[in-house]
């Protein structure tokens, strides 16, 4: 039986009418009726605004009191209603529906009705998307077969398109009915069939009123849909509806809707809007170039900004110039609202934190925007990227996981001195090495903690049950957990996100448990599906403290606000661009709808705009007193291109006030030290002191910074913990380069590879000429002769073949050519030949990857000498027929300056002292060094120099290593690049000082330097 009710619209001339309607609503409700109220809002976000709304109104007055209704979404709603049936049911979880709807679509796919694309997490959240889009405009599956299927058999035969789409329906409708079969199999229910359960019985504890704020899914993208509205006005027990809409909003075509679907609606006009905001339009200085945030036109309505930070600047410009003028208001009363709160408040902090405004935010937020839900990916890249060192280092270095070995925690040096010894050792992935290398006697503990962590995640690089790899993963993430310490201000925060990701780790394992154990995968697998569900939950938390308030556009409209600026008003986001369906065109699943099919796809558009402009339209009108609208013209380097809904603000008809912002104002630190008079108040106490003197005497400021060593480099002694030749160039090409490398241990900005990275590259070329050399040998050849040029070649191509076939069909093809030559140019075999072909000394023995480590002695130039211990591999050293021996470094391109270089020289005496140690006699002096470069201009570079004898280059470059090694170890580190060059393709110009040192201020009424000279000077 359906009860008697009463359905009325409440029209409301904009939203503070709007307002009003739902605050009389909740004043007149009695604890029993608020019990069994709902008020329906769009996002959970809406539903904290309107509860701060109501309170602020009803409690106003001394002694007032009320009981709030429930107030929720739209998923919020069915809830409840489920929760108040007899027979309560088991509702299914996210997951669970989309683990169901899998197994169901293998099993189509397994029936013989293959899908036409790869079943993909993505896709099968898509799909589960279409299948509630049927069930909610009041379609069954066998509704959506017969009208799609319909209509495309009709065109099938003659177009393609459409018997690929004919093809998928099968599928799609047998994956749809099979994991109806699968419900209805475990007695479960989802949003659809707790729809049909609330209809087909009467609830314990009805609800008996239900206040709708949302519109239709031609007006709302959270409004309702067919299914609902059909359901509210059946379901028995509910006594009243009332509708709660602006004047505008029903005038773009929503009021004709609702009268289609609530007949008998009673109308109820509220009263005419008591007062209108004024329309703040910017304006220009009079005398000044126009300010930041002002067009060029005066006629404009709108600020216009370079991208969102320079417009949350001008906010903070805005609020000061306001106290400055004595224009005192609460911030909470000010609100910027956006259409995207996200990248608002990922620069907010840094913008309005620096300015020294706070703000809030009520809105939900990503979960995959945390921390520690960022962290589990880290976890998840461990394994996908094969173990790799970059990956490796990342997982020790996080914060939120604890790594150890004999039972104490690594530390940072030591993850440090792992990451260098892999990258020296050239490591570039794969289980299988790094627990080798994890099991040598002399591993580094940080290398022995990653092989711990290794061999627990290993088994994901496999296919194994889902359920459990999922619970694999659980096991990792709480042996490894580091929690924070008790006095962390984020402790709370991160322990909740902890929480909400460890629960949808644990739900999505339960729900492969329940419905579909026998789904098997690796990380490739489960990595995206991972991340798909940490990306669609959302993390209710406070952001902020109170202050100016940053809420989103839906959110908007249940604030009561003195002062609003609409942000970001710009195309796709004002207003926002409908999502569509990846399966099937508009037109298609238009024959779904319910009422005019025929004319719904033809008016969708025009009514989605409009619905648009009117909710524009009221927000513009949402402020008491001011409304400001903004814009700006990039997003990441993008241009943007403004909102059409810019062009209706001079048709509103408000009254105007322009807003002429003085550039003078200061808002941020830097602005107090770059504008006379310089004000160093803000500054903290050493920064503010040194600050003071350099504006008062900046001649007296700069000689006593010289006078301190820390301005020319010195950072006090320092123990390199393991000499490396190649590190030592690096000081002497930049001390300071090497100060924040390998003291700082500074990371170097990644660069993005289409391909293998130039390191990847390297170890590919040395392992290729590795492998035919010892080939070469095997099958009794010595020294590469002119003769035998042509056998070589013939090896080298069948060596080639395996190691190019890894690769990928395009970059194979690209290094096919590199190494074997083209028409137009010799390859990089023909360069390591022809070094062989044209000398004539006979090759004993070849020594490939030739590994030193061992204690040398070196001689200082003052005559005293230096025993180091070093460890290298030496990319190859060729035993003479003469007795001597041939060092040979391989460079891919670039080679070292001879100036400078340390490791022929080096590395020949070393060769020079192991080599008489294994055979026993006296070695003479290296027959010859060389660089042997793949793709440089130079093939050859031999260790030599105009005049001088090898012995005297070795002696030279020893002086150098040991000068080298006393600097560093004095803390030796000025910013004296070899060339000057040099400094435009380092990665830490940002961080250096340049080699002049302080430089004399431009004027005497502005501060030398700026802000970055302060704070090093600070430090002081």
């Amino acid at each position: 039986m359906i009860t008697p009710r009463r359905t009325r619209l409440l029209r409301t001339p904009d939203l503070a009418g709007f307002r009003e309607r739902l605050v009389e609503c909740a004043r007149a409700l009695d604890p029993l009726r608020a019990a069994h109220t709902f008020v329906l809002v769009p996002t959970r976000g809406s539903g904290e605004q309107l509860r701060r709304t109501i309170e602020d109104c009803v409690l106003r007055s001394a002694g007032a009191a009320c009981v709030l209704p429930m107030i929720g979404t739209r998923a919020d709603l069915y809830d409840t209603l489920a929760s108040r049936l007899r027979d309560l049911p088991r509702v299914l979880s996210g997951f669970e529906r989309e683990v169901m709807l899998g197994a169901a679509a293998r099993d189509a796919e397994d029936a013989g009705l293959p899908p036409p694309f790869h079943l993909r997490p993505a896709l099968l959240a898509e799909l589960l998307s279409l299948y509630d889009q049927v069930r909610r405009q009041g379609r069954s599956v066998d509704d959506f077969a017969r009208l799609v299927t319909t209509e495309l058999e009709a065109a099938a035969e003659l177009d393609r398109g459409a018997s690929q789409l004919l093809e998928q329906t099968r599928f799609v409708v047998a994956t749809f009915r099979g994991y109806e079969s699968r419900l209805a199999d475990a007695e479960l229910k989802d949003e659809h069939l707790v729809r049909e359960a609330v209809l087909g019985e009467a609830a314990g504890r009805p609800l008996r009123h239900v206040v709708i704020t949302v519109g239709d899914r031609l007006s709302d993208p959270e409004g309702l849909w067919p299914a609902d509205v059909a359901m509210l006005t059946t379901v028995a027990g509910l006594e009243a509806i009332d509708v709660i809409s602006t004047d505008a909003l029903l005038g773009a075509g929503y009021l004709d809707r609702l009268r289609l679907a609530l007949v008998g609606m009673e109308e109820v006009q509220g009263q005419a809007p008591a007062r209108l905001p004024v329309l703040v339009v910017p304006g220009k200085p009079e005398g000044l170039p126009p300010p930041t945030g002002s067009p060029t036109g005066s006629s404009q309505t709108i600020f216009a900004y370079r991208d969102r930070e320079d417009e949350l600047e001008g906010v903070a410009r805005r609020l000061k110039a306001l106290r400055r003028d004595g224009r005192r208001t609460r911030l909470d009363r000010h609100a910027l609202v956006v259409a995207r709160p996200l990248p608002y408040l990922y620069l907010a902090r840094a913008v309005l934190g620096g300015a020294g405004i706070p703000f809030e935010t009520l809105d939900t937020l990503p979960l995959a925007a945390e921390p520690y839900a960022a962290a589990l990916d880290l976890v998840i890249e461990f394994v996908a990227t094969e173990f790799t060192r970059g990956a490796m280092t990342a997982l020790l270095r996080s914060p939120h996981f604890r790594f150890t070995f004999d039972g104490r925690e690594i530390t940072r040096a030591e993850i440090c001195q792992a990451d260098v010894a892999l990258a020296e050792g050239r490591y570039l992935g794969g289980f299988d090495r790094l627990v080798r290398i994890a099991g040598e006697a002399e591993a580094l503990p940080a290398v022995r903690a990653a092989g711990a962590a290794a061999s627990l995640l290993a088994p994901l690089e496999q296919r194994h049950p889902l359920v459990d790899q999922v619970e694999r993963l659980i096991t990792f993430l709480v042996t490894h957990d580091r929690p924070p310490a008790a006095e962390a201000p984020e402790r709370d925060r991160r322990q909740r996100v902890q929480a909400a990701v460890m629960g949808a780790l644990s739900g999505l394992a339960e729900a492969y448990r329940r419905h579909d154990p026998s789904a098997t995968g690796s990380v490739a697998d489960l990595g995206p599906a991972i991340r798909r569900w940490l990306g669609a939950q959302t993390f209710a938390a406070r952001t902020g403290e109170a202050g100016l308030q940053i809420v989103d556009a839906q959110a908007a409209r249940f604030g009561d606000f003195d002062d609003v600026q609409l942000m970001g008003l710009v195309d796709g986001e004002w207003p926002e661009r409908p999502r569509r369906n990846i399966f099937y065109p508009p037109l298609l699943l238009s024959q779904l709808e319910p009422n005019r099919p025929e004319q719904v796809d033809l008016h969708r558009e025009r009514d989605l705009l409009r619905a648009g402009r009117a909710a524009f339209r009221d927000l513009v009108g949402l402020a008491r007193a001011r409304t400001l609208v903004s814009t700006f013209a990039l997003e990441a380097d993008a241009v943007v291109e403004p909102s059409v809904l810019a062009d209706d603000l001079p048709t509103f008809g408000l009254a105007t006030e322009t807003s002429i912002v003085d550039p003078s104002v200061r808002v941020f630190v830097h602005e107090a030290l770059e504008v006379a008079p310089q004000i160093t108040s803000s500054l903290a106490a050493p920064a503010a002191e040194w600050a003071r003197l350099r504006i008062a005497d900046p001649a007296r400021a700069k000689a006593l910074a010289l006078q301190s060593p820390r301005f020319r480099g010195e950072a006090g002694p320092w123990n390199m913990p393991r000499v490396s030749v190649s590190r030592l160039e690096t000081y002497l090409k930049c001390p300071f380069q090497f100060y924040a490398k390998n003291v700082l241990r500074l990371d170097e900005e990644p660069e993005d590879e289409v391909t293998r990275s130039p390191l990847e590259r390297g170890r590919f070329l040395h392992e290729l000429f590795e492998t035919f050399f010892h080939e070469w040998q095997l099958r009794g050849h010595g020294r590469i002769t002119p003769d035998t040029i042509g056998e070589a070649r013939e090896l080298f191509t069948e060596v080639c073949q395996p190691a190019l076939a890894s690769l990928g069909a395009a970059e194979a093809g690209l290094e096919r050519a590199l190494l074997l030559g083209s028409a137009v140019a010799p390859g990089i075999a023909d360069r390591v030949f022809a070094m062989e072909a044209e000398r004539p000394l006979d090759i004993r023995r070849r020594l490939m990857e030739y590994a030193l480590d061992d204690a040398f002695t070196f001689a200082a130039a003052d005559g005293s000498t230096r025993t180091v211990r070093l460890r290298a591999k030496i990319d190859r050293v060729d035993l003479l027929a003469d007795g001597t021996f041939r060092l040979i470094d391989y460079k891919t391109s670039y080679v070292m300056d001879k100036k400078i270089a340390l490791q022929l020289p080096i590395y020949s005496a070393c060769v020079r002292e192991r080599l008489s140690k294994e055979e026993g006699r006296e070695f003479p002096v290296v027959g010859e060094a060389m660089y042997l470069s793949f793709e440089g201009q130079k093939s050859v570079v031999a260790l030599q120099a105009k005049g001088k004898t090898t012995a005297e280059l070795i002696a030279e470059a020893e002086h150098r290593l040991v000068g080298a090694l006393d600097d560093i170890a004095a803390g030796h580190y000025p910013p004296r690049p070899i060339q000057k060059s040099l400094c435009k393709m380092c990665a830490f110009v940002t961080v250096c000082r340049t080699p002049g040192g302080i430089q004399d201020p431009p004027g005497a009424e502005a501060p030398s330097g700026g802000d970055e000279d302060l704070s090093g000077i600070g430090d002081e």
